[in-house]
């Protein structure tokens, strides 16, 4: 077991213009959502926004995928590691970005609609992580569902900017749905023992999953690697960036998606460069491990995929490049 340094997530938390204590407070904390809007018209648009919420949907055969975007927030350089200064600018002029600025990154959730179930992938952050994010309600209702629809939800992995919006009060913002969490993570993320080892700023990270896990009790089930959890959609170990951090493979009709979570935070320097990690990476070699392995095989396959930080929305094929890098090739939008 690993924890990122304590230089690390200082020089993060510094850049990433968020406060300190936002950050920490956020990731720790039982967090409160706004109530809940009304239901709204499912509108045929492509892009649906009401209340700064934005959702796209593309069809995965018979299963209906509905990106919400639930804010952004801005990552500094002093985020990365695993990756020099220089190599570091270089990948961020090459996508024609400031190196010298943050870079901003979405927090992006799944709605899935199969023929019989509403299912989330990942709440978002609510409101842990400032004024740009937890857009995911105003996301939901946008799309026609409320929160009460939701009967099923897929964690990824049990970070602030996934679970935050799982609670309202303290108290399941989605009162009728079971929550499936891979073994690994809740094990890791709900130990006391592990939280007391951790560094100062990392232990309150683990309070959120603690007030996630016992809010929901028994409605939550763990999975692990190749579970079926809902028809159609499996569970994808893919480990590194916390011990348990899944995906999920979706396959309808022919048609395939693999929802990667967070793989990948910032698209302008980690396809270039699949070595760099982040500073929240619990295990920064195994995250790098995963990520090459996995950009191996989008590439390879021709697999569509999508993100909770590429830009929205998200969807998108990877191109091999040689000497171990890739080139993100965002699908083209869909508008019908």
């Amino acid at each position: 077991m690993t924890f990122p340094s304590d230089r690390n997530s200082a020089g993060f938390l510094a850049h990433a213009r968020l406060s300190r204590r936002a950050v920490i407070a956020g990731a720790g904390a039982a967090l409160v959502l706004p109530a809940a809007l009304g239901p709204a018209n499912f509108a045929r648009a492509q892009i649906l926004g009401t209340g700064g919420a934005t959702a796209y949907r593309r069809m995965i055969g018979e299963i209906e995928v509905t990106a919400i975007l639930d804010g952004f927030i801005e990552i500094g350089r002093e985020a990365l590691v695993g990756i020099d200064d220089a190599e570091l600018a270089e990948a961020l002029v090459t996508a024609n970005r400031d190196p010298e600025q943050a870079v901003p990154t979405g927090i992006t959730a799944h709605l899935l609609r199969t023929p019989d179930r509403v299912i989330l992938v990942d709440a978002g952050a609510s409101n842990g992580f400032g004024p740009t994010a937890g857009r995911l309600m105003a996301g939901l209702t946008a799309a026609g569902i409320t929160p009460d629809d939701v009967d099923l939800i897929l964690v990824t992995h049990m970070h602030g900017d996934h679970i935050g919006g799982l609670l309202a009060d303290g108290a399941p913002a989605f009162p009728n749905a079971e929550v499936r969490i891979a073994a690994a993570d809740l094990d890791f993320w709900t130990d006391e023992a592990i939280a007391a080892q951790a560094p100062a700023d990392f232990q309150s990270f683990f309070a959120l999953p603690r007030a996630v896990a016992t809010a929901y009790g028994e409605r939550i089930t763990p999975f692990a690697d190749a579970d079926e959890v809902a028809t159609g959609i499996t569970a994808v170990a893919l480990p590194g960036h916390t011990p348990g951090h899944s995906g999920f493979h979706v396959e309808s009709a022919g048609q395939r998606l693999l929802l990667w979570a967070d793989v990948v935070h910032l698209a302008s320097v980690q396809f270039a460069r699949p070595e760099a990690g982040i500073v929240f990476d619990t295990d920064v070699a195994e995250a790098a491990a995963t990520r090459a392995r996995v950009f191996d095989m989008v590439a390879s396959e021709g697999l569509l995929f999508a993100g909770a930080h590429l830009p929205f929305p998200a969807f998108g094929y990877a191109e091999a490049a040689g000497d171990g890098a890739y080139i993100w090739r965002p699908e083209e939008w869909a508008y019908q």
